[in-house]
């Protein structure tokens, strides 16, 4: 897009759409404002675990595969769109597998590749390149796209692009903005524009000096906790990206899954982040008093009842971030009430290592921490920790509920599913699949 073009005319709803004049022109955007603020931020520390297919492992349950076929040991993983550091912690997270990370900021990516010098890491090849000029076919068992596809001018292009580099069997974990979230920050990002549309060229340093005064003289921290976001005191990268964005989607449940049905792709289940596992509102399942409302919506087809859960939680509900995989995927996709059966028929063993970190010091460098810890450094949840402490690697889920007096219900059980045996709640590992 040309700088001196900027058209008021597009996009003019709840999203900040202003600027998307071509798929080419908000790539230049994007490249610019990122180069200037590189995010996200720069880590204490990154770390990872002595046994390198813990992870593996884990994410293989978040699909409900308990076998652990689906993400092979040595997996090929594309890290799109992956900032200064995202590409880092899956390398370190999946170290017997191959990393492409890639980006449209060369600052973003030159700060990626020094900290990973410092780190030592040899599975990890960084690229220059839009996500919507990629061209791999086929190539990858995991794609990795959380928080870009939504400042593109066309997610919908973006997404294909994704799709098409997955294998047939392959999986994909994406997040995308939550409409109900981003309302405060569409609005003030749109008003920024507008004070700047007589200035006949786009300048993100008078944007950023508009948005501070702004900030300062409204009650930001109330506007914005109306939302999901919480107000803190964000480094000028982070204050930029929420505030001064140029472009912004955002989705609904229903909204992200008509785009990915046009991407030949469907909804496996949610991911729950590391970032988002300790928020109050992280599952997509509600729970009523009334038992025959609650009979009703377990009922539900999964993307049905995710939806109602996004639309009566509205700014509480959980972030959309999930897990999807090609509809012509061999492996085929099972309810999210099948998957709790097979939960309960399978043993568990608890999943322990250890966990080793790079420390950043006073110079930025890295350096490797001699002290390792326990991991998961804490306990379940109180109220699933008397399922944990039968775990023993005989004894089937189903008896440890029996044993226990509880009743299976699709509710109780997706809650002791998740809390013990997903990438955010790494406590048990299904016996008897190692690689």
């Amino acid at each position: 897009m040309s700088e001196k073009q900027i058209d008021l005319s597009l996009g003019r709803d709840e999203q900040n759409k202003v600027l998307t004049d071509s798929v080419e022109g908000v790539d230049g955007l994007l490249a610019k404002f990122y180069g200037r603020f590189p995010w996200p931020w720069l880590p204490v520390k990154f770390d990872y675990l002595e046994d390198p297919y813990f992870e593996t492992y884990a994410v293989n349950q978040d699909v409900g595969d308990y076998k652990h076929k689906t993400l092979p040991a040595q997996a090929e993983i594309w890290v799109a769109g992956c900032g200064t550091n995202q590409a880092i912690h899956t390398a370190l997270r999946f170290q017997k597998s191959s990393i492409v990370g890639s980006d449209i900021s060369q600052k973003s990516l030159d700060i990626c590749a020094k900290n990973s010098r410092d780190i030592g890491l040899s599975n990890l090849s960084l690229r220059e390149e839009s996500i919507n000029k990629a061209t791999y076919r086929e190539q990858f068992d995991y794609v990795i796209c959380t928080g870009v596809i939504h400042h593109n001018a066309e997610p919908k292009l973006s997404l294909e692009r994704l799709a098409g580099a997955l294998k047939p069997g392959g999986i994909m974990e994406i997040m995308v903005y939550n409409r109900y979230h981003r309302l405060v920050t569409s609005a003030f990002q749109k008003a920024i524009r507008i004070f700047g549309e007589n200035r006949g060229r786009i300048d993100f340093e008078l944007d950023l000096a508009i948005a501070r005064k702004i900030a300062s003289s409204l009650p930001l921290k109330e506007l914005l906790e109306k939302g999901f976001i919480q107000y803190m005191d964000w480094s000028e990268s982070d204050f930029a990206d929420l505030l001064i964005q140029p472009v912004e989607h955002s989705f609904t449940v229903e909204s992200l899954e008509s785009m990915a049905d046009d991407c030949g792709l469907e909804f496996l289940y949610p991911c729950i982040s590391l970032y988002a596992k300790y928020l109050a509102t992280n599952s997509w399942n509600l729970d009523f008093q009334d038992t025959d409302l609650q009979r009703e919506y377990d009922s539900l087809a999964d993307t049905r009842r995710w939806q109602v859960t996004n639309l009566l939680l509205h700014e509480r509900s959980p972030l959309l971030w999930f897990y999807l995989q090609r509809k012509d995927s061999p492996n085929r996709r099972e309810s999210e009430s099948r998957i709790c059966d097979e939960f309960l028929n399978t043993v568990f063993e608890e999943a322990r290592t250890n966990q080793r970190s790079y420390i950043r010091d006073k110079d930025n460098k890295y350096n490797l921490s001699p002290i390792s810890v326990s991991y998961p450094t804490v306990q379940p949840d109180d109220s699933i920790r008397d399922i944990y402490g039968l775990v023993d690697g005989v004894t089937s889920m189903r008896d440890i509920f029996e044993q226990l007096g509880l009743e299976p219900t699709f509710q109780r059980v997706n809650r002791a599913r998740i809390g013990l045996a997903t990438s955010a709640f790494p406590y048990c590992r299904a016996v008897g699949y190692a690689y």
